[in-house]
């Protein structure tokens, strides 16, 4: 059996082994062949690369404002160019058929290695505390201390669900 490719709340396996993009906006089907695995990947993470860009831009030469216009315009790029030009790019899919959306969790199992996953978690776990330990050093206003530990939540997430899999990881491995 084929390793799975990719993952996501949209990206669905059918019965025929296809990777399936399924847009909700217009209630159709992309299938993603290997050419365009890279592209749908970064297409998948748009939002938070440009908010992660944004909060550079802010934290660094630009207003707190102009980082939200920033945000804004490259949000609205960001989404013209995954529908204008990389679903254009798509085979359209009519016969879709989903027998399974692969979960993170799955895709972790299945396509990382043991080593990657215990650097993922040190990292994930490390981010959520210095997060919220520069939010300290910095003396952040309220709003920002509530940022920093909405990031800290999403880091600690994500540190758990590599912890799972690595349970499941070595649990496989007895076998």
């Amino acid at each position: 059996m084929e390793k799975i490719r990719l993952s996501g709340r949209n990206i669905y396996t059918d019965k025929k082994g296809r990777v399936i993009f399924y847009d909700m906006l217009t209630k159709k089907g992309y299938l993603i062949d290997k050419k365009s695995e890279n592209s749908a990947v970064f297409f998948k993470n748009r939002f938070v690369v440009i908010l992660f860009a944004a909060i550079l831009f802010g934290a660094t030469f630009l207003s707190v404002i102009q980082a939200v216009i920033v945000w804004a315009v490259m949000m609205v790029l960001a989404e013209f160019a995954f529908r204008r030009v990389f679903l254009k790019k798509l085979e359209p899919v009519t016969d879709v058929d989903f027998e399974r959306r692969v979960s993170a969790l799955q895709y972790i199992i299945e396509n990382k290695e043991k080593s990657r996953v215990i650097v993922l978690i040190i990292l994930y776990f490390l981010f959520a505390v210095l997060v919220v330990l520069n939010a300290y050093t910095e003396g952040y206003s309220v709003k920002l201390w509530v940022f920093s530990g909405c990031l800290s939540v999403v880091g600690i997430y994500f540190g758990v669900l590599h912890v799972i899999a690595l349970i499941k990881m070595n649990g496989k491995d007895k076998k």
